[in-house]
């Protein structure tokens, strides 16, 4: 098992703790992720649900159904706004790698969607496309 780690929004009022190994981490160009974001792509750090702890403070929910159908429970920080995590309906939550303390632990493998990504977009290339 990983050594726990630890991540939290942008003011700090929210806190999160891991502690089990990344599923599968990958970078998502779907329309959903793309308005989530503001940006071209999100960074998902996705980890057994069971594995996430709250720290400190109490999140914003927001439920969603996905373009595909499937209910997503997005979790944010009501004090600076900042997307936190999203809690799949197949027992996986979703990590704002952005919002790890250490993001350099986000190492993504696989992209998803990548037809609906902008012109515009920065689509890795040596990531394998799933």
């Amino acid at each position: 098992m990983a050594k726990s780690i630890e991540g939290g929004c942008y003011c700090g009022e929210v806190r999160y703790r891991i502690t089990g190994d990344p599923v599968i981490q990958l970078m998502c160009f779907c329309s959903d992720c793309l308005s989530m974001t503001g940006t071209d792509g999100y960074a998902g750090y996705m980890i057994n649900s069971d594995d996430l702890q709250l720290l400190k403070g109490k999140p914003l929910t927001f439920k969603k159904i996905s373009e595909e159908g499937r209910p997503v429970i997005k979790h944010f920080c009501g004090t600076c706004g900042s997307n936190l995590w999203g809690v799949t309906s197949f027992g996986l939550t979703s990590i704002a790698a952005g919002t790890l303390d250490d993001p350099s632990l986000f190492r993504p493998t696989k992209k998803v969607f990548v037809k609906d990504a902008p012109d515009w977009a920065r689509v890795p290339h040596n990531l394998e496309e799933m």
